[in-house]
């Protein structure tokens, strides 16, 4: 097990991560303390406990916002492939009525 010394918002944490993971559990640190970075210097200092809040709000929006986003791309895929499904079917039916009236 490793442990990584990891900062977020200007404030150091240790975490214990699977071996093999201290890259990625960084890279996840920087976007972190990013979001930190952008939140102080839109409103200014906030505590630990809120500033960490605030970044999970914004991660929670984004996940949410994503969400919607790729139920409106499945919608608009599903909709294609009915719309493909119909069109189809009208053509056999079209087929099959000028077949019955020879």
């Amino acid at each position: 097990m490793a442990v990584v010394s990891l900062k977020i918002g200007s404030r150091f944490y240790k975490f214990s991560c699977n071996d093999g993971q201290e890259v990625h559990m960084k890279e996840l640190a920087d976007m972190l303390d990013k979001k930190a970075g952008q939140l102080t210097a839109s409103l200014g200092f906030m505590q630990e406990g809120q500033l960490l809040a605030m970044i999970c709000l914004l991660l929670a929006e984004e996940k949410l916002l994503l969400e919607k986003q790729m139920v409106s791309s499945e919608s608009a895929v599903l909709a294609e492939k009915t719309a493909g499904t119909i069109k189809a079917l009208a053509e056999k039916i079209t087929a099959l009525s000028d077949s019955l009236n020879v």
